[in-house]
């Protein structure tokens, strides 16, 4: 018995061939291998496919009609999907863009926050020091021309004591203790100088018009009397300790030497 192989491009086109094709063309080899068995009447016999290149046609013409629309079931499918798809992208893009206009507000609220925080702080300081600068000038007037006249006034009485009272203070001291007639000249010297500081102090206080402590005063002109008759004090009291120091010494030292003396 002799063999049959079929080709390669047989075999791509039977595998490719649709199922109803398949099925026509192996029913054709069977009514053929029916029709060819000897006890087959032949006027008796008929194919199962009466056309079959007709039926074949007809195979082909659903199978393509069968393909194009799942060809365009499957085009309608992607294209929705791709709808889909493109509609997920937008919504992510319009997500996103809402979710960075959001941060972008807040971050713009925050530092709209910031600024007025800032300037309100400022502003309060700003406030605060010209409240105390109100303050201070309420405090420390700037003073009027009849207590600048005062203070002159008092500062060159302090003055002339001070160098009067020093010029007794250094002529006491120079007395030389060991000359009985030096000595006495001395104190006659130092009571004279004495008398005469005593008498300038007494002449300037007598020219003051003493007629302005009537008068009507503000709170910073009474603070700035008080404070000169303070210093007026503590000068006096500085000066007549230190004469009555010098006047000691001096007493000291001639009573000692009149003592030795008589002995």
């Amino acid at each position: 018995m002799s063999s049959y192989s079929f080709s390669h491009e047989f075999y791509q086109h039977w595998t490719g061939a649709p199922q109803p094709v398949r099925a026509a063309i192996v029913q054709e080899l069977k009514d053929i291998t029916a029709l060819l068995r000897a006890d087959t009447s032949f006027e008796q016999f008929v194919f199962s496919n009466h056309d079959l290149d007709a039926h074949l046609d007809d195979l082909y013409g659903a199978h393509e009609k069968q393909q194009a629309a799942a060809k365009a079931l499957a085009d309608e499918q992607a294209a929705l999907r791709a709808e889909a798809e493109q509609q997920r992208l937008e919504e992510e893009r319009l997500e996103a863009e809402r979710i960075q206009a959001e941060r972008l507000a807040r971050v713009r609220a925050q530092a709209e926050k910031q600024a007025a925080e800032e300037k309100a702080q400022a502003d309060a300081a700003n406030e605060q020091r010209q409240q105390q600068q109100t303050i201070q000038q309420k405090d420390n007037p700037e003073p009027s021309s009849s207590e600048e006249k005062l203070s002159s006034y008092t500062l060159h009485a302090h003055t002339s004591h001070n160098r009067e009272a020093n010029a007794a203070t250094a002529t006491l001291k120079e007395t030389d203790p060991k000359s009985s007639a030096d000595k006495k000249e001395t104190g006659a010297h130092d009571e004279q100088l004495i008398n005469a500081v005593d008498d300038k102090v007494s002449h300037a206080a007598s020219s003051i018009d003493l007629s302005l402590k009537d008068t009507t005063l503000s709170a910073a002109e009474q603070q700035m009397i008080h404070e000169l008759e303070v210093h007026i004090d503590d000068y006096l009291t500085e000066q007549m300790m230190q004469l009555s120091e010098t006047l000691k010494s001096w007493l000291r030292a001639e009573v000692t030497r009149q003592l030795r003396e008589k002995q």
